[in-house]
């Protein structure tokens, strides 16, 4: 906790217990290290993401096998209902993407206690999710992970272009980038191509986190106004596009229209009408034309 605010963040062991299927204890030893950007930084969340990881003889036979390395995300200010409420929203969003997307990450709900093992802090009950790292999505779905920076739109293969830059601006996201690699992910194929992947969706205006805001640069004051920041295209490139998602719609719904527990429903159905709002505008080529063909980028972002 106290290296939140260093550049230089060092693992520390820790111990995973959990009751596995039978009703037995599994103890697995592992490893915690803080991680992200806004969220770690301690003048914006008591409680940073983590990592954790452990080596494959710990790992074997159990929750974490085939997962060298995962992701936490975890509420950032425990003691806060409404904090909690985000993490829940945003674990919906995973899973919508996963419906639109192909490749994505795989995650995992889980009911957390964060306990001290010097007693120096009360234990932390939260409700968090594990995520898959950029290593697991490529394995996954024979890709090689890329860290290359400095990628136009026309460097990297059109059609999931298209599908990440139509889901930020659905999800009323602008914190994103795939010059710099900011919330983008990319990904080599077989054949050398780049491809993108979308991850990390607090700052959107369906999850609406109250320390969310867009870049003042992009002339909108709120994240729930949308602004499309992905390539210049006609319309006729955007129709498989459009098809894709509304093929999509029936499951979306049925994703959005079924409670889940520990998220308030009033805030669920809310999330719902704001994607809803999408529909209309892939159904009607003026709406799609003023607030798509006509917002976009030239070379990239």
């Amino acid at each position: 906790m106290r290296e939140r605010d260093s550049t230089e963040l060092q693992w520390h062991g820790a111990e995973l217990s959990y009751t596995d299927a039978d009703g037995s204890t599994k103890k697995v030893a592992t490893e915690l290290r803080a991680r992200g950007h806004f969220r770690r930084q301690a003048r914006h969340c008591s409680f940073p993401p983590l990592f954790i990881r452990a080596e494959r003889e710990a790992r074997e036979n159990s929750v974490l096998q085939g997962n060298p390395r995962l992701k936490i995300v975890t509420p950032c200010r425990p003691a806060s209902a409404e904090y909690q409420q985000y993490i829940y929203l945003e674990y919906l969003m995973y899973r919508t993407y996963a419906i639109v997307n192909e490749v994505h990450h795989r995650t995992r709900l889980a009911k957390i206690t964060y306990t001290d093992s010097l007693d120096r802090v009360k234990p932390i009950e939260v409700v968090a999710f594990f995520l898959e790292t950029e290593e697991e999505v490529a394995d996954n779905n024979d890709l090689e992970a890329a860290d290359q920076a400095g990628a136009v739109f026309e460097d990297v293969v059109a059609e999931p272009l298209r599908r990440v830059s139509l889901w930020n601006y659905w999800i009323g996201n602008t914190d994103w980038s795939v010059a710099a690699l900011h919330n983008i992910e990319l990904f080599r194929n077989a054949t050398g191509d780049y491809v993108t992947v979308a991850y990390d969706y607090d700052w959107s205006g369906a999850v609406n986190a109250r320390y969310s805001f867009p870049n003042p640069m992009l002339g909108i004051r709120s994240v729930r106004d949308r602004l499309h920041r992905g390539p210049c295209l006609s319309a006729a490139d955007w129709a498989p596009t459009i098809a894709h998602y509304t093929a999509k719609r029936a499951a979306i719904d049925t994703l959005w229209s079924a409670p889940l527990p520990g998220l308030d429903d009033r805030r669920r159905l809310d999330t719902k009408a704001y994607l809803d709002e999408l529909w209309p505008v892939l159904a009607d080529p003026a709406k799609f034309e003023r607030d798509v063909l006509k917002k976009c980028q030239n070379v990239g972002n």
